[in-house]
């Protein structure tokens, strides 16, 4: 286990060490090998620097996944990247896409509100995505994926502590392409997408993609719907006018709705609290505080006399402009606004007994504005750009508890107002040696109302004397100016090796508790801004006529004021302290020739969150979604069969134990789990079709992703939620 701090890091530390002085020494940088480009490892071309780049090539850790590769994976949704991108931790607590929880290397904020805004970055098109829930979302027409490691914000963008995902989708050309893609699956599931694209006229081009995927609930539901149930649709439409050969006009809109379905599927299961109040699983077949016992220990099926409800429904315009100025300058511009509306109300004991309800709703609108001036040409270039962002936001939580007569309910609003000023310089100290040096000045302002209100006996248990929701309503008008900053140096010896070490500072912008905040302190309504020093060295390497291909980074985080989310019962609580986080994170790839292809990672992770309130001490803890290490496996072979190519992959991932709560609490622990997909499929030569099967889950795993310690009276339990069981498909797929 990867849990001895200082001997663990220095362990990592030094092997990575050990691994660049050796990988790089120039008998191994010579070595070469005969073999056909067909076999080399595919050259990914990112643009996670802003300008166009061989991901060996730049000094940051990176994880690129292009569209067929995505495909090939079978990773059909955002949460399904985590499978293949080392340090990745990415799901929906709720079952459904309420919110979407994203970890990298350990750095998460697992507040599920509608008004927090994520520490991990999540990007369509350059677009931000300020709500949590909107980071999960199907993937469709995808040119690629980005998943970069680390602090952001002297580049483009909302700045992030931990890393941002950017999903790249297909762009309109001077050339008429297209596909349609059908998939029937287990329950009842029938998912199609299609896209064309192509010109408009002289200087004029545009692309249009669409996608429904609908599917029964996959949890049994004995005494009404099945639920986590799925019903999506999604449209994009892109015009690209070129009026001459310096201008580039991209106009884009997309809509994306989830209409509504039966939802908030989970099992409970006894618990009890212990000397400090934390939840302990009973042994199975006890009974919840309330007196019910799930008999078969089956979380695929249920008794839910509340099925739930949830949809989701976005649409977002907006517009790109790039500007060659001629001279080696540039200038880029990025519009976008977006209309959020989502409404969830889940049944929160789990049972036939009519216990509790819980409501989550949220209404936003978010606009963006950027503006980037770059000069790339010589051996100093730079990029200087202006981010506005505004976040109006109107939000509710609600609990309705039937059985005790009590109904709390809290209504707040938070609109948020970000400027920032960012820039970025590069210089070539030699042709082998290159200097990077980066800042960002951000100020954020809100302005803030919050209400809580609750009646029946047990108001009590959700209003403590002397909180937040005791003060009847809250307003408030803040402001915080915050830094970000980056420091590199780069040094490639030779095409094929490249070695890097960075400085990075993060910063993620102040907030307010909202939602259940009963137990906060009325003093802790604001929490602070956090910041993170990170540290970083890398390699990236490739051999034997790029067939093998090994990158490797180890890094190490200082937080100051990072932002903790503290969820205990029905009550959820940000503060700061500090915490310390260091691993490392390794990714292979190798085509060693015959049609075959393997790709691996393994990424070893500590994190120490300092200072948790745990009964009447101060403790330390493991930040939440933090495994000790993960295992990203996969292999494809294929065939030339002269009528077609017929492949086959499978691929797998292994997560350790983790906590999905800050409290470290028993009820909270998630066990090590293995998770194995396949997929075979046929190409048939020049006419555009492929056929293809695969099965998910292939062993069919009850594989548990989150849990909720609800173990104070009168719930007694835990919640589990559960990733989809064993899956079959047929995928049809025309493309031209």
């Amino acid at each position: 286990m990867f849990t001895n701090s200082i001997g663990a890091f220095r362990s990592a530390a030094c092997g990575f060490a050990l691994a660049v002085a050796s990988l790089s020494m120039p008998a191994f940088a010579q070595e070469k090998a005969a073999s056909a480009a067909e076999d080399a490892v595919d050259e990914i071309v990112v643009t996670a620097t802003r300008r166009a780049a061989n991901v060996q090539d730049i000094g940051i850790a990176v994880t690129a996944l292009g569209g067929d590769r995505l495909t090939e994976l079978g990773l059909r949704n955002s949460t399904d990247l985590a499978a293949m991108t080392p340090g990745l931790q990415f799901t929906a607590p709720g079952g459904p896409p309420v919110a979407g929880l994203i970890s990298v290397r350990g750095v998460s904020q697992n507040d599920f509100a509608g008004h927090i805004e994520p520490a991990n970055a999540f990007y369509v098109d350059e677009v931000y995505q300020p709500s949590n829930a909107t980071s999960v979302q199907e993937l469709f027409d995808v040119s690629r994926v980005e998943v970069l490691k680390g602090p952001q914000g002297t580049l483009f963008g909302r700045n992030a502590t931990g890393g941002l995902i950017h999903v790249i989708t297909n762009q309109p050309t001077d050339e008429l392409n297209g596909f349609v893609d059908a998939t029937y699956g287990s329950y009842d599931q029938f998912r199609v997408e299609a896209a064309v694209g192509g010109p408009l006229g002289e200087g004029i081009s545009a692309r249009v993609a669409v996608l429904k995927n609908k599917a029964d609930g996959y949890i049994k539901n004995d005494i009404g719907p099945d639920i986590l149930a799925n019903d999506t649709l999604a449209a994009r439409g892109q015009v690209k006018i070129e009026p001459n050969d310096r201008l580039t006009v991209n106009l884009f809109a997309d809509w994306y709705k989830i209409r509504p379905v039966a939802t908030g599927g989970a099992m409970i299961t006894g618990a009890a609290q212990d000397a400090d109040g934390l939840g302990v699983l009973l042994p199975p077949g006890s009974p919840t505080g309330f007196g019910y016992v799930d008999a078969d220990g089956d979380p695929y099926t249920g008794s839910f006399n509340f099925p739930g409800r949830f949809t989701r429904e976005t649409w977002t315009v907006g517009g790109k402009i790039n500007l060659d100025l001629g001279g080696g300058y540039s200038l880029a511009t990025v519009t976008s606004y977006q209309n959020l509306d989502s409404e969830y109300a889940a049944d929160n004991d789990f049972s036939p007994v009519d216990i509790g309800i819980f409501g989550q709703n949220a209404k936003a609108k978010h606009f963006t504005q950027e503006i980037r001036l770059i000069e790339d040409e010589g051996a100093f270039r730079w990029t200087a750009g202006l981010y506005y962002l505004n976040i109006k936001g109107d939000y509710f939580q609600g609990f309705n508890l039937p059985v005790f007569g009590t109904y709390p309910r809290a209504n707040y609003s938070v609109d948020t107002q970000s400027y920032s000023g960012f820039g970025q310089a590069e210089y070539d100290l030699t042709d082998q040696l290159k200097l990077t040096a980066g800042i960002r000045v951000t100020r954020d302002e809100k302005d803030y109302y919050y209400s809580e209100v609750c009646t029946g006996p047990l108001c009590p248990v959700f209003i403590a004397p002397g909180s937040l929701a005791s003060a009847g309503v809250t307003t408030d008008k803040h402001g915080e100016t915050g830094f970000s900053g980056r420091l590199a140096l780069d040094y490639k010896p030779n095409s094929d090796t490249l070695l890097y070490a960075s400085i990075n500072r993060g910063y993620k912008a102040f907030n307010y508790n909202a939602g259940f905040v009963g137990q906060a302190p009325l003093s802790g309504f604001r929490f602070k801004g956090e910041d993170l020093m990170a540290y970083e060295v890398g390699g990236k390497f490739e051999f034997l006529d790029r067939r093998l291909r090994f990158n490797g980074a180890a890094y190490y985080y200082d937080y100051s004021d990072y932002q903790a989310f503290d969820q205990r019962g029905f009550n959820f609580t940000l503060f700061n302290t500090s915490a310390t986080i260091y691993g490392a994170d390794f990714e292979l790839s190798a085509r060693p020739g015959m049609g075959f292809q393997f790709d691996a990672g393994l990424a070893l992770l500590h994190t120490n969150v300092k200072g948790i309130p745990i009964g009447t001490r101060l403790l330390d803890r493991k930040a939440p979604q933090s495994p000790d290490y993960t295992i990203n496996l996969a292999a494809t072979k294929r065939f030339d069969l002269g009528f077609g190519q017929l492949s086959g992959t499978m691929n797998a991932i292994y997560t350790d134990d983790f906590y999905a709560q800050l409290t470290n609490a028993q009820a909270t622990l998630i066990k090590g789990s293995w998770l194995a997909n396949a997929r075979v499929s046929l190409k048939l030569a020049d006419s555009g079709f492929e056929l293809a099967g695969f099965v998910n889950n292939l062993f069919d795993k009850a594989r548990k992703t989150f849990a909720f310690d609800v173990s104070a009276p009168p719930l007694g339990g835990s919640y589990g939620t559960y990733a989809t069981p064993r899956w079959f498909g047929l995928q049809a797929r025309y493309s031209f």
